[in-house]
């Protein structure tokens, strides 16, 4: 029995018989048409006999209400309006289209944006990377300090700047390299106009923690003469640096440097002996300790420095090089170290890759220099085979017409290659003062300081030769007063003030002078202690004073034999006019401990123990007089009657 709740059976394929049968049954209808039913009964017979459950006759077919135009809001997307509406896609369907293009869009476009922040960071990297190598090399070749190696580093900063033009270190390290070139070695003006370029590139970056700007502002500065402005504004960055617990070394050497030529040794000293601790492998250092030695008379300091800084360019430092050759130069008498300040300039002269232009000149001077001293000590000599050493050691003319002709061609190659360095005019006024030829040396000295007043050092120099001049003690008065209104208050400069004060027999306008020289206990003057000592024995006859800065003042001439022995030597006299004999001894006696070859000594012993006249004694004095006469033969000083007495046993 098929009930009417059962589900409908499956359809299947009908067969030609049951196609005709039912297409017989059921007529064709006409669109919209009611359709006519024969009235059949609902519950015919079955085979069986039973009655049929037939399907109720359809209803009478409605007319399909016709499409009404959609309409279409701006926000909806456009389409093509020959399409029949039952062909349009509903707005799920449109939804999921959508879904489905956003979702590929990702899948694609994801690994397009990785790659690209990938290769931006690629080139960042190398970007940051190349910047960073060349200016590792930049910094390398600075530290060689020599002219080859600032222009080295000027190109290794500018491939730094060629691979970011924004990069504020390399713009600091080419605004201190050309800096360097301009004030130390080529001093033109396209080396100037770059460092002011760099140097202004520099502070527009927002990153100003820069050293190398820092000592490049300085620096120009200084070499634009404007030094006390530029230490000013140096210290205060040294000051900014050292509240943040930060030290560099480089800000320290500029300090030094900008300090010593004002004037201002002791905090020149300061400053150096701190950046060597921070950088103890640095040969610009060590030549500027140099230099700040032999201006403090500490020649012995002066000769290890410049040895250090050679050491650390493996003998190769231009102004190492120059700078020992000058120390020997300086000496009353050299030696055999004029064959190795001869060695030291060959060196120089011949060095490849070649020294800057005026570095060159410089040596070529120094070597007129040599030859000058060479041929007028060398006839000196009594011993013949030093004296040849000496020739062959230096290739110095035996001659003396030719030794001349050495001299001018030397400076006239100098000249020839830096007409604009004033420190020329002082290495041949130097010259000039050891040939005895004051009045040229100071004329010579003088362009120096005409071509740059700043420079208290030069003022200095002139106020040396003026002192060895007779009569040039005024002379030598106003080159100082005019070096210490650069520098104020210089112990150094006062020391030398008090000596012309005192050689015009300016007295008490002396001790005055030397007294605010010495005033900081802390700070070593030992040439104005002993001058104050010697003005409080033998003008002011205070002993205890005079016994007090004599002895002091040997005790800071430890490094210098000669004047620790005399400083003992007048101690002695101070302390044998006091009375005191037994201290009056023992510093006669280390006179002679600090320098057996200083004869006074020998002199005022031998007076001293005659005098004592205790019998124990009398070897010794014969013994001191012996000695003094072997080193003055000549007989040409007033100790000599007394010695020809005492060495005779009288």
């Amino acid at each position: 029995e098929v009930r009417m709740d059962s589900p409908p059976p499956t359809l299947r394929p009908v067969s030609g018989q049951s196609a005709q049968a039912l297409s017989a049954v059921q007529a064709p209808v006409a669109a919209h048409a009611p359709v006519a039913h024969p009235s059949v009964p609902r519950h015919a017979p079955g085979p069986n006999g039973a009655a049929a459950q037939l399907p109720a006759p359809p209803p009478q077919a409605k007319p399909r209400p016709k499409p009404q135009p959609r309409r279409v809001e701006a926000h909806e997307d456009s389409y093509d309006s020959s399409a029949s509406f039952s062909s349009m896609p509903s707005k799920k369907k449109k939804q999921g289209s959508n879904q489905r293009a956003i979702f590929f869009m990702m899948v694609v476009m994801i690994p397009v944006l990785a790659g690209g922040f990938w290769a931006y960071k690629q080139y960042k990297g190398k970007q940051v990377q190349a910047v960073r190598k060349a200016l590792n090399e930049a910094v390398t070749q600075l530290k060689y300090d020599t002219f080859d190696s600032y222009k080295k580093a000027c190109a290794n900063a500018e491939t730094a700047l060629d691979a970011d033009p924004n990069s504020p270190g390399a713009h600091a390290v080419l605004a201190y390299a050309y800096t360097v070139r301009w004030g130390e070695h080529e001093h033109d003006d396209a080396m100037r106009g770059r460092a002011e370029e760099h140097i202004k590139a520099a502070n527009e970056h927002k990153d100003k923690d820069l050293a190398y700007l820092f000592a490049a502002e300085a620096l120009f500065k200084f070499y634009s003469g404007k030094g006390n402005e530029g230490l000013t504004t140096l210290e205060e960055r040294i000051k900014e640096a050292e509240s943040q617990n930060k030290r560099g070394s480089l800000l320290y050497l500029t300090q030094g440097l900008i300090s010593m030529s004002l004037g201002d040794l002791e905090h020149a000293k300061e400053a150096l002996d701190k950046a060597q601790s921070i950088t103890s492998d640095d040969p610009r250092i060590y030549v500027a300790l140099g230099n700040l030695s032999r201006r403090r008379g500490n020649d012995m300091q002066a000769l290890q420095a410049f040895n250090a800084s050679l050491r650390f360019s493996r003998n190769s430092h231009p102004d190492g090089l120059l700078g020992t050759a000058l120390l020997v130069l300086d000496q009353e008498n050299p030696g055999d170290g004029y064959v190795s300040a001869a060695r030291y300039l060959k060196t120089l002269l011949e060095s490849e890759p070649a020294p800057s232009p005026r570095q060159l000149a410089a040596a070529h001077y120094a070597r007129a220099f040599l030859v000058s001293r060479v041929s007028a000590d060398v006839p000196l000599y009594t011993n013949k085979e030093v004296a040849k050493k000496i020739l062959e050691g230096t290739t110095v003319p035996a001659e003396a017409s030719a030794a001349r002709s050495e001299i001018q061609k030397e400076e006239n190659s100098g000249a020839s290659l830096d007409r604009s360095n004033p420190d020329l005019n002082i290495i041949k006024g130097k010259r000039l003062y050891w040939e005895g030829k004051y009045d040229e040396a100071a004329a010579e000295i003088q362009k120096a300081v005409d071509a740059n007043a700043t420079l208290a050092n030069y003022h200095v120099e002139l106020a040396k030769v003026f002192l060895k001049k007779e009569g040039g003690e005024a002379q030598a008065e106003a080159a100082l007063k005019k070096a210490l209104e650069l520098v104020p208050g210089s112990p150094k400069l006062l020391a030398l003030q008090g000596q012309a004060q005192y050689r015009q027999k300016k007295i008490e306008a002396a001790r005055q002078t030397l007294e605010q020289a010495t005033n900081d206990s802390k700070t070593k003057n030992p040439e104005a202690r002993y001058l104050l000592g010697k003005i409080y024995r033998d003008d002011k006859k205070d002993y205890d004073k005079a016994a007090v800065m004599l002895e002091k003042a040997a005790q800071e001439y430890f490094h210098d034999p000669t004047m620790a022995a005399t400083a003992y030597d007048d101690l002695g006299q101070a302390l044998e006019a006091k009375n005191d004999k037994d201290k009056a001894r023992a510093a006669f006696e280390k006179a002679l401990n600090a320098d057996a070859d200083y004869d006074q000594t020998y002199c005022h012993y031998a007076r001293f123990l005659a005098k004592v006249g205790d019998a124990k004694d009398k070897e010794r004095i014969k013994a001191a007089a012996t000695e003094y006469m072997k080193r003055n033969p000549q007989g040409k000083s007033d100790c000599v009657p007394d010695m020809q007495r005492l060495a005779s046993g009288g």
